[in-house]
């Protein structure tokens, strides 16, 4: 008998990782090829669509290539994707112009179509928040970093392109019809678009909400389960990918859904800690819950319930940013060796006192969304001293990512219950310091899983292995889910991260006007 595989594509905001799993979900082979992303203007974040198909080209053909595999024994090929971005394209399944970004806050101009009225809670007018709250059990942020704002902001600045759109697209969605020519999305991208109607047995677009904003139906895709397939590889796109025409092509999810599966916390109300280029706290339940002030709340998931999610903006990327602008010297030195590049920063870390003698990182470098709900507030250090080393700097933005993520996890465990045990994932999650002080942090179990960096991928070849009704269902996956180390809270470090957490959590009440002022 022949080996099978399933190909993933996990489609970042920094690059497509694609990863070929056996069907024990071993990893065998995997490629990452980066992309970039562009700040043309103030609050506007960009993609080149053609980045994300280039990519998916070349990495597969890799793949193929480097895992010296026959491409027959491929049986299916799914994606997860960075969610709330959007993508207009034509029928030929050319884009009219780049990909708006998730991190992209150009259409909180558009917003006021929500905060209209004279009753507001949470910024929202009382009627356009009730049908929200009714139809899609949230809202969209007042920020305008989702689809229905995204696609407000076309069809009011560039209504040529919004006549000419066939399709308003996510990330993956985008690839799937270029594999297949099939307009479809995932339940999950469909609820956060904030047009979907989630309520149970529904998952369709809400005709009340496209009517409230004036958004042509005819112009969304087809709404269809994560293992449902979406259509199979035409020989155009074959040829391109080095693969054999007609393998089924999955729905997937987008990456926080796939990633969720993948973290092996599939049962209800197991929470989820996600170290990654954005980080979010998660679980899975039975019914739709939400925390309005907080903007948290539950989405769709890849299964047939809901995941409650609070997400930050930036995590990890908080870390990228310290990497390449106090430690270029290093970047080069360890030039070609990642691994030992956060190595050696790990180390500095370590070399760092438990709170960094007291100085305060808040890591809200591109607005934040959850627990709090501001485009306009910024990253900041706090009590910084002539005595505080990069050393003290780089361990305070692990210290700070981990006092945002406490933050969210008590609004998760209010709705979904407490917890003494968490799974740990994201490219951040390799770091055995940063999994210490986050287990510190929260005064919680760290489950640090093998490869968690995978997660994403991993969930998607568990979508597609349900998909192909290999597996009869998502927990048959969790035995299989391989768990690196688990960390305990050190009681040492217990009354420094309380006062220093209680200190973080003044600072956005302290500054909120500054903040105002300053990035208008």
């Amino acid at each position: 008998m022949t080996n099978q595989y399933i190909l993933a594509h996990d489609l970042g905001t920094t690059g497509d990782k694609a990863v070929l799993f056996d069907l024990e979900l071993n990893a065998i082979h995997h490629e990452k090829v980066s992309y970039p992303i562009y700040y043309p203007i103030e609050g506007w974040a960009e993609q080149e669509p053609e980045d994300f198909w280039n990519a998916v080209k070349r990495s597969t053909n890799e793949i193929i290539q480097n895992a010296n595999i026959n491409k027959q024994d491929i049986i299916a090929m799914v994606f997860d994707c960075q969610m709330n971005c959007t993508i207009p394209i034509n029928q030929e399944g050319n884009a009219l112009m780049r990909c708006i970004s998730w991190l992209d806050t150009r259409a909180s101009i558009v917003t006021r179509k929500f905060t209209k009225g004279l009753i507001k809670i949470a910024g929202f007018g009382l009627r356009q928040l009730l049908l929200f709250l009714k139809v899609t059990g949230g809202a969209p942020g007042v920020n305008g970093k989702d689809p229905i704002s995204h696609i407000l902001w076309i069809k009011e600045h560039k209504p040529e392109i919004y006549k000419k759109t066939y399709k308003f697209l996510s990330v993956k969605d985008f690839i799937i019809y270029r594999c297949t020519k099939k307009a479809v999305t995932s339940r999950d991208l469909g609820h956060t678009s904030w047009m979907m109607d989630s309520n149970p047995e529904k998952f369709v677009w809400s005709d009340k909400i496209l009517k409230k904003f004036k958004i042509d139906k005819e112009k969304l895709p087809e709404i269809r389960k994560s293992v449902e397939k979406a259509g199979d590889l035409t020989s155009d796109a074959a040829e391109l990918l080095g693969l054999m025409e007609g393998i089924p092509v999955f729905v997937g999810s987008g990456d926080l859904t796939s990633a969720a599966i993948g973290s092996g916390a599939i049962l209800d109300n197991q929470p989820i800690v996600c170290l990654g280029t954005s980080d979010w706290v998660a679980a899975h339940t039975s019914e739709r819950l939400k925390d309005l002030i907080h903007y948290t709340g539950s989405i769709s998931s890849s299964q047939d319930n809901y995941l409650c999610i609070s997400k930050q903006e930036t995590g990890a990327a908080c870390l990228d940013w310290i990497v390449n602008q106090m430690f270029k010297d290093k970047v080069e030195a360890y030039k070609g060796d990642v691994k030992g590049l956060y190595e050696y920063l790990n180390s500095m870390v370590i070399s760092s006192p438990v709170g960094a003698k007291n100085l305060i990182f808040t890591p809200w470098m591109f607005g934040e969304r959850s627990p709090l709900n501001d485009p306009k507030v910024r990253a900041g250090f706090y009590n910084l001293h002539l005595n505080h080393s990069r050393e003290d700097l780089l361990r305070a933005i692990y210290e700070g990512v981990g006092y945002n993520i406490k933050w969210a996890l008590r609004i998760v465990e209010k709705l979904v219950g407490e917890t003494k045990r968490i799974n740990v994932i994201g490219g951040g999650a390799n770091s055995e310091i940063w999994c210490q002080i986050l287990s510190d942090i929260l005064d919680r179990e760290i489950v640090q899983l093998s490869e968690p960096d995978l997660a994403g991928a991993r969930g998607s070849a568990i979508i597609a292995i349900v998909g192909l009704n290999i597996f009869k269902s998502f927990s048959e996956a969790i035995p299989l889910i391989k768990i690196k180390k688990e960390y305990k809270p050190n009681s040492n470090t217990i009354e420094t991260y309380q006062k220093l957490f209680a200190e973080y959590m003044k600072v956005y009440k302290r500054n909120k006007q500054m903040f105002e002022h300053l990035n208008k």
